[in-house]
């Protein structure tokens, strides 16, 4: 285990997964408290993104954090300060505007000073201002709720998000994030500078991710997309919630399959099959391979995965599906979306040819029915 204060190791594929989604973008960052640990956080981070061409607009509350952290960017030459803050937030006119948009299409890195309290207002604003793709927000405290919420969809939680913000203090974080959303943001984050690293370049993240309303949208899985589904049933083996499969297995599921999409990019954020092959003469579907990238799990990767497949068992005729799991933390997500535990002798007998016997003495099963057409779900 690192010791403390030493960065936690990210994976390699996390992280050029995330160099992916932000690439050639504008991400907006909000920096009101700057310790040390924090400016190695956003050092290692904008570095990170190099290869990218990400551009980074960091808001600061001072010329003294201003400095700091060019001291502490050597390697990058190209920034552009900003150094005369405004009034106020809302002081930011279309004069000002016009020379953020210039600084940040000459550099890689520009530095907006504000003034100290009106720190995440700002971002906010020149977020808006230039469109930015990404908006984080950073607070001591972190993200919502301990431990941190990982997602949250603004028009369904706005209330309880905005009193919980308020208790901590921060009743400001949340107007700047609905202006940043309503300028054009996909999403906004809201975590620890200290861990800035950590919520950009890995699944599970560290801070809580809001977006304005759906991020993920429903799609069939194409050829050019049997790198990421193999790389995401590598993850669903290591972690203990897929059974192995050979490269023609997970083809095979592939060809069938469904992939929940971020919008924006159409990067992979959870993939679905349906087995039918194997219980035609049942008129069920088997639900395989559901695996999803954990960053996205609170955003309903899937809900929207399962609903899908269950969908289209009903456009195949199928009376129902089914599902077979080892993980608790599975039987949970199935039984809240609908699904039945069933005993194993209800299942298609099929489904146990050569399966592994040390999974049957852990495996679950859970049945949901299909209704005919016509028929109330």
């Amino acid at each position: 285990m690192p010791v403390r204060g030493e960065p936690e190791p990210i994976p390699q594929g996390e992280r050029a997964f995330f160099v992916e989604e932000f690439r050639d973008v504008t991400m907006v960052i909000a920096l009101p408290i700057l310790t040390d640990e924090g400016i190695a956080a956003v050092s290692r981070t904008i570095t990170g993104f190099a290869q990218g061409h990400t551009r980074f607009v960091l808001v600061v509350g001072s010329p003294v954090d201003a400095s700091r952290l060019r001291v502490s960017l050597p390697d990058l030459t190209a920034l552009s300060d900003l150094t005369e803050p405004a009034a106020s937030a809302a002081a930011w006119t279309d004069e000002g505007l016009t020379r953020l948009w210039l600084a940040v299409a000459d550099h890689s890195l520009v530095v907006a000073v504000a003034e100290p309290g009106d720190v995440a207002e700002t971002a906010g604003i020149l977020a808006a201002g230039v469109r930015a793709t990404k908006v984080v927000l950073t607070d001591p405290g972190g993200g919502w709720g301990d431990p941190p919420r990982s997602f949250a969809e603004l028009e369904l939680c706005h209330d309880d998000l905005l009193a919980a913000l308020v208790r901590r203090g921060l009743g400001n974080l949340l107007p700047a994030a609905e202006a940043a959303l309503r300028g054009g943001a996909y999403s906004v984050n809201i975590c620890r500078a200290e861990d800035l690293e950590l919520e950009l370049f890995t699944f599970d993240g560290a801070g809580t991710l809001i977006t304005l309303g759906g991020y993920l949208t429903l799609d069939e899985l194409r050829v050019d997309d049997l790198p990421a589904v193999e790389g995401l049933v590598s993850r669903g083996v290591a972690d203990g919630v897929l059974r192995p499969r050979g490269r023609s297995d997970i083809a095979r599921m592939a060809v069938g399959g469904l992939g929940a999409r971020v919008l924006r990019t159409g990067h992979l954020a959870g993939i679905v099959g349906l087995e039918t092959d194997a219980y035609t003469a049942d008129g069920v579907g088997e639900v395989s391979g559901l695996i999803t990238v954990s960053a996205f799990s609170g955003a309903g990767a899937g809900a929207l995965l399962l609903d899908g497949l269950v969908h289209r068992a009903g456009e195949r005729g199928l009376r129902a599906v089914f599902a077979v799991t080892i993980s608790d933390t599975a039987a949970r997500f199935f039984e809240r979306n609908g699904f039945r535990e069933v005993g194993r002798d209800e299942v298609p007998p099929s489904k146990w040819h050569d399966y592994d016997p040390a999974r049957l003495v852990t495996a679950r099963c859970f049945w949901r029915d299909i209704p005919t057409p016509g028929t109330p779900a």
